[in-house]
């Protein structure tokens, strides 16, 4: 793999040409939850099981999996919402003979977060567990010298070119990419993997790269299994009733975190009620004693009325819940990349709304100079003051052959 990418119709090659490439001590990184490549992995495992030379450990988190049964009435009753659910997902073989303790001796599995419950009864699983904070994750890994990172890709033609997106927690990729870059220019062997699987969501911004990201690409259709996803809880009366009295401490205008499961779920719905249909939302907090018991602090701290500024999600899962909101309305507040000019909008001494008032506003803030320097039109220009194809040159703005000065 010298060039990059090296393509690959089928994961066999790709992994003979990376245990060339690193040697047979393969510390392999991969992300956790759905960013597993997992045809790539079982076949890192598979390889490495048959040939005691190879030294594979794998770090990784949350090792999704299909539940399984100790008897013959749970498998009566799982197998068929096994297959029902989980179709077509293509297992991680590390996981059974890690849960039993069987692993060969060459083969070694770290993750630094479980599925709840998943490994009670395994000792190996537990004294390989790594505790470390998700900020730390990747000083981690590199600690441990991890020298092949292979991920779970979305495809997608982006203005006529192939492109792949890091879907499944791109943050640790794009932090860990570069640092291993930097021990390759040092001399050491690396190699940075992907599958491609089109059932991916393709999602933008820096997760959205180029094919000579990687060093090697399996994209082949036979490889797009379906994406592993746990059935909804259904919501109860007690997670509708903690729903209600949270979405009336939501202050519009506000920020909100929802995380997965049914609690969010009702969260999400009460906030729905309470934007789309008010006067239902008013009665049930009238009729549940909400409002006479909270009042003061529904005034002090959250609100009852539509949302009419509405809410930033701040997230680092993308939930249902989440998109739900946007769809209908509720999300719809802006945040900047900028703590002052933030500050002037939540004081409402600016609107959304470029005028002379606003940038006197940042003057006086101390946001930007009153001689607009090429600092300063930077700035605005990643604000969304100036258009992307203006130029600062020469103390005076270009936008085509129209100067400002």
């Amino acid at each position: 793999m010298n060039e990059r990418p090296v393509f690959y119709s089928d994961v066999e090659s790709c992994v003979e040409a990376t245990i060339d490439r690193v040697g047979r001590r393969i510390h392999l990184g991969t992300p956790l939850g759905l960013g597993k490549p997992n045809h790539v992995v079982n076949e890192f495992f598979r390889r490495a099981r048959e040939d005691h030379r190879i030294e594979l450990r794998i770090f990784t988190a949350l090792t999704l999996a299909r539940p399984r049964w100790t008897n013959e009435l749970g498998r009566r009753l799982l197998e068929p919402l096994s297959e029902r659910l989980f179709a077509g997902y293509p297992e991680l073989d590390y996981v059974a003979p890690l849960r039993d303790g069987t692993l060969p001796d060459n083969i070694r599995v770290s993750e630094f977060y479980f599925q709840p419950g998943s490994f009670l009864r395994s000792p190996l699983a537990q004294q390989n567990y790594v505790s470390s904070n998700y900020t730390h994750v990747v000083r981690d890994v590199l600690d441990a010298g991890i020298n092949v990172l292979a991920q779970l890709v979305g495809k997608s033609d982006v203005d006529g070119a192939t492109r792949y997106s890091l879907s499944c927690n791109s943050d640790l990729t794009l932090d860990l990419v570069p640092r291993m870059r930097q021990r390759e220019r040092g001399g050491q062997e690396i190699a940075v993997l992907a599958q491609a699987n089109r059932n991916l969501p393709f999602m933008y911004g820096d997760a959205d790269v180029a094919p000579d990201y990687f060093d090697g690409v399996v994209d082949d259709p036979r490889y797009d299994f379906p994406l592993f996803a746990a059935p909804d809880r259904p919501i109860d009366t007690t997670d509708y009733m903690i729903a209600l009295h949270v979405s009336a401490l939501i202050r519009d205008g506000g920020t909100l975190q929802i995380g997965i499961g049914s609690l969010g779920d009702a969260v999400t719905y009460l906030l729905k009620v309470r934007h789309q249909k008010n006067d239902t939302y008013l009665s049930l907090l009238r009729d549940s004693g909400v409002l006479d018991r909270f009042s003061d602090v529904l005034e002090r701290v959250g609100g009852t009325t539509p949302f009419r500024e509405g809410l930033y999600a701040a997230t680092e899962m993308l939930v249902d819940g989440f998109l739900e909101l946007y769809r209908s309305g509720i999300l719809k507040r802006r945040v900047y990349p900028n703590l002052d000019v933030q500050r002037l909008l939540n004081a409402g001494r600016i609107a959304e709304v470029v005028t002379p008032a606003m940038l006197e506003a940042f003057v006086e803030a101390g946001i930007i100079s009153e001689q607009l320097t090429a600092e300063d039109f930077k700035l605005l220009q990643t604000l969304g003051v100036f258009k992307p194809d203006a130029v600062f040159e020469a103390s005076a703005i270009r936008v085509g052959d129209d100067i400002q000065r």
